[in-house]
């Protein structure tokens, strides 16, 4: 079987309906009536306190829990400055990442660059927020070709949050609705090769062919319950918002820091609906259990509304352990420990690598582990300035999928220059792994593969203002989809809060 042949034959089939397809669909209704009891009820559920934590007695309220291991956490809270704390800019594409719980959120009174442009109505219960993100790339060597190509792309996201309280409607939910329009030229199909993507805004959705479109990526529902402990969500989304992320690895440009690409879960460009609950089991441990519609991320749902593949690809579930704990003398080094597994309930669509009679698989599967930790803070706990390190893995079966491994690591400092504060100097490698099954058969069919891609990364991020940040940024591919001469790539992203 040709290297083609078994990219296609790998490709969702979009007339199975199994059992966790109908999985799904259930879910769906089960998890908006318990919404509607919910709405009804949250006035008369009281306060239920966290359990005290051993080191934070003197640091925080029992009311707080820890936040994600990011370099500006500090005191075990966030900083309710807005919609993202301290001076975050969100992940483009992924705007929902960074997002407050909705007791937590508070409207800038400067939120963006044109103050003419509408950020808030009905005192804050209503807001909008505006990210511009430019990138130019040059492919100085290496790649697919000896061509020394220069591309530009772009996305436009526009994010509306309503707040339910605050209409006067009931407590403890939101609304959330995000629009996006990404343009300009893809360059790693054409000219890099790379597998993983270079880009996180470099992707392509192959069944539409449209690698510049504007659509409503997301729109979903979500309701907090006993004090913020417990949470569903449900509509279209992105799950790699609430799944298989670095908190740390956020900042680079490169696709895998974000997500560990053997993992093929619903996320940008292509969101789908699904169903997630989430769940506060101790001051420190947190779970997450989500379903959603299978369709593949290269497939058409991120342009469209998601209800014409609704149980056409069966369903995708992800389900995650998450351990906070903090770390040193005064706990001021967090760390975010998140183990998962996926599992793809598509049946007979599987196809195994092998040269000749290949079986099918009623299944695909696989799992992650991830750790952000601050290793360093320049002045204790209340500093945000400090060293990360991240490390990510990823694994899948051998005999179905051409990555069966990666691995990624990287380090983040914040405040590294005098004066700098805010900016984060990021180095990162990530490594994917093809299948040893999956490399078998394209030597066999003529493509000399090799054991692996590797990406390093290195990146500066300066912000300028609350409103605008440059960072640039320069890339080492080694031996791009197994197959190409290393590529070179430097270039130079940013951001506008409009």
């Amino acid at each position: 079987m040709s290297l083609t042949g078994i990219r296609e034959s790998n490709l969702f089939a979009k007339r199975y309906r199994g059992w966790q397809t109908r999985l799904l669909v259930v879910a769906s209704f089960w998890g908006g009536a318990c919404l509607s009891v919910s709405a009804q009820q949250s006035a008369a559920i009281p306060n239920l306190p966290l359990p005290q934590h051993s080191l934070r007695s003197d640091l925080a309220s029992p009311e707080s829990r820890p936040a994600p291991a990011r370099p500006e956490r500090s005191d075990f809270q966030p900083d309710p400055q807005g919609w993202r704390s301290g001076s975050e800019f969100p992940i483009p594409g992924q705007p929902a990442r960074d997002l407050l719980p909705p007791d937590e959120f508070v409207p800038e009174e400067d939120p963006g660059l044109f103050r003419r442009l509408p950020h808030s109505f009905r005192d804050g219960a209503i807001s909008i927020e505006y990210v511009y993100t430019g990138e130019t790339f040059t492919k100085a060597t290496g790649g697919l070709n000896r061509n020394h190509i220069t591309n530009y792309r772009s996305n436009l996201d526009i994010v509306a949050l309503v707040d339910t309280e605050g209409m006067g409607w009931w407590n403890g939910g939101r609304f959330f609705i995000y629009g996006e329009s990404l343009a300009g030229r893809p360059i790693s199909t054409t000219d890099v090769g790379d597998y993983q993507l270079f880009s996180n805004i470099d992707s392509t959705i192959s069944d539409t062919e449209r690698p510049s479109f504007t659509a409503i990526a997301e729109y979903w529902y979500e309701h907090y319950l006993l004090d913020g402990d417990l949470r569903f969500k449900i509509g279209k989304q992105d799950a790699n918002a609430d799944f298989a992320y670095t908190d740390l690895g956020g900042d680079f440009v490169h696709s895998s820091f974000g997500l560990v690409p053997n993992c093929p879960m619903p996320t940008f460009p292509s969101q789908t609906l699904g169903v997630a609950t989430f769940a506060a089991l101790t001051d420190t441990f947190n779970v997450g259990l989500g379903v959603y519609d299978g369709t593949l991320s290269d497939g058409p749902t991120g342009v469209r509304w998601g209800f014409d593949t609704l149980g056409h690809n069966a369903a995708m579930s992800l389900f995650q352990l998450e351990w906070m704990p903090q770390f040193g003398s005064e706990g001021e080094l967090p760390n975010t420990t998140r183990f998962g597994m996926w599992h793809h309930s598509a049946k007979d669509v599987w196809t195994e690598i092998v040269d000749t009679n290949p079986r099918t698989f009623n299944q695909n599967y696989g799992l992650w582990f991830i750790v952000d930790q601050m290793l360093w803070k320049e002045n204790g706990a209340a500093d945000a300035q400090g060293l990360g390190v991240f490390f990510q893995y990823g694994w899948a079966p051998r005999n179905r999928n051409e990555l069966s491994e990666y691995y990624g690591a990287g380090l983040v400092y914040k405040g590294l220059l005098p004066s700098r504060d805010d900016d984060l100097l990021g180095i990162g490698v990530a490594n994917a792994l093809f299948s040893p099954d999956f490399r078998s058969v394209s030597i066999a069919a003529g493509d000399q593969l090799g054991p692996s891609e590797t990406a390093i990364e290195v990146f500066y991020k300066y912000y300028c203002s609350p409103f605008f940040v440059l960072q640039p940024d320069v890339q080492f591919i080694a031996n791009p989809s197994g197959l190409y001469q290393d590529a070179l790539l430097p270039g130079l992203r940013f951001e506008i809060l409009l």
